[in-house]
Parts: structure tokens; C-alpha cells; sequence
């Protein structure tokens, strides 16, 4: 290309881009206007003001993949839940969802293609890859066992469909994580932060209001039933978990945050992530809300900061009511170990020997539900072991401990890589709340949880790909630590 010939930018189109870009218009034309005639026959007039809204959304989001990004990063942590649609007019799949994320995905590629944005994609590492492999793999070898699980109570019997779907699940929210990646190297990836601030802010309204309107009360929360929240679709555990994951990344977000309107915003939206952990009445919750607050402390440089924090949760722990304290110390006055452990021992003694039933490859994902003691009706009948480290064993054998081990250490090395070495002191607070996040479900995996991708986990994934992206973007690392 000679020096006087224009070069196309970011702004003008170069004539080959142009017709490329005309081309797949009509062409999307094309498809829309066929769609549009056959769901507004199946529909009726109804389907117009659906139509409407989501070509508006589509129009949007077309026009900037970001805001699609932003939209999927405020919907993850809720996608599992009952508080978003999980199908439309009855089609398996076809929720909002699932449409978002479809259409953010062809925003991120026509972009590429036409060059109207500057995308820059991320790689992922290898042990990314072999994480996922062994997971599908996992999944392959269930899908044959299916048809053998055990049947909840009130729930319908497990297909294969169903099985996959589920899986399916968790590969969304992998790719999720790439598009908050690529937003991430190719522009900033503040607006996923905030998004998540939003989203937790949100979660926690919809609980209290709830806990208010219906009348329940802390005696009641502290009840052995963790039944409370199942109208959300999540036990009460997972919230627990989701809850801390993002008073971690929150928490020490805002306090490396300069600017003081926005430190105290997400302060308080961290806030919110922490009332929100203490009234589901996890106790693995509250171990969460320890190991952070513990972990802020530990940090503190200045012997006054100390001090001030450490009053400050004193304080607050003896003002708790007493409700708190009593769910916290179950079974611990009279060392009831099955009222400490809410009768998980037994589940573990009667699992742990399958492991030897396939302990190289295991018996595949979610292989609790037919496990022999379990089809035997030797144990409660539960769909996972209560423990995310015997999970792995029993799933996905010595090969999943060994990959699943190594890919979370190298997470782990790419949070602190970047909690000490980016440029950006607010970055440095996300990845170093992301590594507290990390050891809250470390923590948690010994009575709770899967390390494989799960609703509670969003927002760790999500920052994963922030980390990826910026790691790629700022040139301190060439790839992620292996």
C-alpha cells in the first residue's frame, strides 16, 4: 500500500468492507423478515410487542457489542434463577438470556469481520483447554448413566436432553467469560465491575424485600430448613456462595478505588453483597464473610487501620442477634457431628467407596445420581455429594484432581500476577478480591459446591476473563501463567 493511499479506519470503510457489510444486511434482512412473518403467524398480535422489543435490543446491541457484554455480565449471576425466564412459549432453550448472548456473539464477530470496532480476541491458556476437555469428556460419560439416575422427589426424571442442556450451561458461561475478555483487551472492562455491583445490589433488594413482605423471621431463617429461598431457584448455599464471591471482588474493589463517589458506591453495593451472604444462614456463608473480612485485615499495612477494622467487626458481631450466633454454633455445644455437618458425614462415608469403581476417569459429571448406594437406597437420596473436592473424584477420577488442581492453581497465579504487577491500582484490587473469591470456594468446597463452572461462581468467571484480557492487553505477560 503506497503512503498515499487512504487506509481504512475504525471510522470509513475501506469499498471491499463496504459491499461485505451490504451484503450480510440483506441478508439479515432477509432472515429477520422471514422470522418475523412465521413467529407473528404462530403468535398473533402478541408477538408484535415481543418483535419490537427485541429488535430494539438487537439494534443496540449491534451497535455496540459492549453493551451486550454489560447486559450478560448483569444477567449471569441470575441466568440459573427463577428470576429470569428459562424458555419462551414453551421452546426449550429460547429465553433472554440465551438470545442476548447470541446476538452479543454475532456483534462481536460482524464487528471483527467489517471492521467497524478494533476487536482484539483473547487466547486461552492450555490449561484452560484441557479443563474443559476433561469436563466434556465427563459429560460424555454420563450421558450413557442417565438413563440410570435416581429420581429426586418432586422433581421429573432425569433425560438426556435435560443432561446436556445442563452441561451446556456451563460452556455459556465459559463463553461469557471470553466476551468479557475480549471487551476487556479490546476496550475497558470497568463497565463488567459495575455491572456486577448492579447485579448483587439488585439480588440482595429481591431477597430483603421478600424476607420482609412474607414476614419471615431471623428465628425462622436460622431453622434447620434451607428450603426458604428455593422459590429463587437456588438453595440457600449457593446464594451464600455467590453472595461472598462478590462481596470479595467488590470489598476490594472500592478500596483501591481513588475516586470517592465511586468508592462509596461500590462499598455499599459490597455491603449489600455481604447482608445478603448473612441472610441465607449458610454457615459456610458466614465462614465466607470471616475468610474476607479476616483477609482484609491481614492486609492492612498501617497498625491504626488494623485496629479501626478490627473494632469495627467486633463491634458488629456483638450487636448481632442472636439468631446469627445461633445458627452459626449448631451442634457445636454438645459436638454433634451430625448436626455440624447437617448429616453430610453420612452422605461422604457411604459415597466415598465408589470411588474406587472407576478411579481413573471417574463415572461422570453429576455420577452421584446413580451411584450404587444411591441406587441401593443406602444414603439420602441427594444429586451431589455435599463436597466439591469428593464431586471431583467420583465425577471425573485421578484425571479430573490432577487437571481440575492445576487449572485453578494457574487461575490463581493469574489473579496474583496481575494483583501486583498491573499498572492500574483499581485492577489491582479487583484481581486481589478475585483471589480472596478463589479461596472462598476453596473453602466452601468441603461441605458444598462443584468446581466446574455453576451459577454461584459467575462473577469469578467473569473476572477471569477480565484478567485474561488485561494480561493480553497491557503486554506484562505474552499468556497466562501455565
Amino acid at each position: 500500500m503506497s503512503v498515499n493511499q487512504p487506509m481504512s479506519t475504525n471510522l470509513t470503510l475501506d469499498h471491499a468492507s463496504q459491499l461485505r457489510v451490504s451484503i450480510l444486511t440483506l441478508v439479515l434482512l432477509g432472515i429477520s423478515a422471514a422470522l418475523i412473518g412465521g413467529v407473528t403467524a404462530f403468535l398473533g398480535a402478541f408477538a408484535y410487542g415481543l418483535l419490537y422489543c427485541s429488535f430494539l435490543f438487537a439494534l443496540i446491541i449491534f451497535a455496540d457489542y459492549r453493551k451486550g457484554v454489560w447486559l450478560l455480565a448483569l444477567l449471569l449471576p441470575f441466568a440459573s434463577s427463577q428470576l429470569v425466564p428459562r424458555e419462551l412459549f414453551e421452546i426449550t432453550g429460547l429465553n433472554p438470556f440465551n438470545i442476548l448472548f447470541g446476538l452479543t456473539l454475532l456483534s462481536v464477530f460482524a464487528a471483527s469481520a467489517f471492521r467497524r470496532e478494533d476487536i482484539q480476541f483473547v487466547s486461552f491458556p492450555t490449561t484452560f483447554w484441557i479443563y474443559v476437555g476433561v469436563m466434556t469428556l465427563g459429560a460424555c460419560l454420563g450421558v450413557g448413566s442417565v438413563e440410570r439416575a435416581i429420581v429426586l422427589p418432586n422433581l421429573e426424571p432425569l433425560t438426556k436432553t435435560a443432561y446436556l442442556l445442563d452441561f451446556a450451561k456451563s460452556l455459556i458461561m465459559l463463553a461469557v467469560a471470553w466476551l468479557a475478555a475480549v471487551l476487556s483487551r479490546s476496550s475497558n472492562g470497568r463497565p463488567v465491575i459495575w455491572a456486577l455491583a448492579a447485579t448483587y445490589t439488585t439480588f440482595f433488594v429481591v431477597i430483603a424485600g421478600y424476607l420482609i413482605i412474607d414476614g419471615i423471621s431471623l428465628q425462622g431463617l436460622a431453622a434447620g430448613d434451607r428450603d426458604f429461598l428455593s422459590w429463587i431457584g437456588l438453595h440457600a448455599n449457593e446464594i451464600g456462595l455467590l453472595a461472598n464471591i462478590g462481596f470479595a471482588i467488590l470489598l476490594h474493589t472500592a478500596l483501591a478505588t481513588s475516586a470517592l463517589w465511586s468508592r462509596a458506591i461500590l462499598l455499599a453495593c459490597a455491603g449489600a453483597a455481604a447482608m445478603m451472604a448473612a441472610l441465607t444462614f449458610s454457615r459456610a456463608a458466614f465462614v465466607g464473610i470471616a475468610i474476607i473480612l479476616g483477609s482484609y485485615m491481614w492486609k492492612q499495612r498501617r497498625m491504626g487501620q488494623f485496629l479501626l477494622a478490627l473494632f469495627a467487626i467486633v463491634t458488629v458481631v456483638f450487636l448481632l442477634p442472636d439468631a446469627f450466633i445461633e445458627r452459626a454454633s449448631t451442634g457445636l455445644a454438645t459436638g454433634d457431628e451430625q448436626a455440624i455437618t447437617a448429616g453430610r458425614l453420612d452422605l461422604w462415608l457411604a459415597l466415598i467407596g465408589t470411588f474406587w469403581e472407576a478411579p481413573i476417569i471417574g463415572g461422570g459429571l453429576y455420577s452421584t445420581l446413580w451411584a450404587t448406594p444411591n441406587l441401593r437406597g443406602l444414603m439420602l437420596p441427594v444429586a451431589h455429594p455435599h463436597n466439591a473436592y469428593l464431586a471431583v473424584a467420583l465425577d471425573l477420577g485421578i484425571v479430573g484432581i490432577v487437571v481440575v488442581a492445576v487449572f485453578f492453581w494457574s487461575v490463581w497465579r493469574t489473579f496474583s500476577h496481575l494483583s501486583r504487577h498491573h499498572v492500574d491500582p483499581q485492577w489491582r484490587g479487583v484481581f486481589e478480591g478475585c483471589m480472596v473469591g478463589l479461596l472462598c470456594l476453596a473453602v466452601d468446597g468441603f461441605t458444598d459446591g462443584r468446581f466446574t463452572p455453576t451459577p454461584p461462581q459467575a462473577a469469578l468467571w467473569l473476572c477471569y476473563g477480565l484478567a485474561l484480557g488485561q494480561a493480553q492487553s497491557m503486554g506484562s505477560i505474552k499468556r497466562p501463567p501455565p
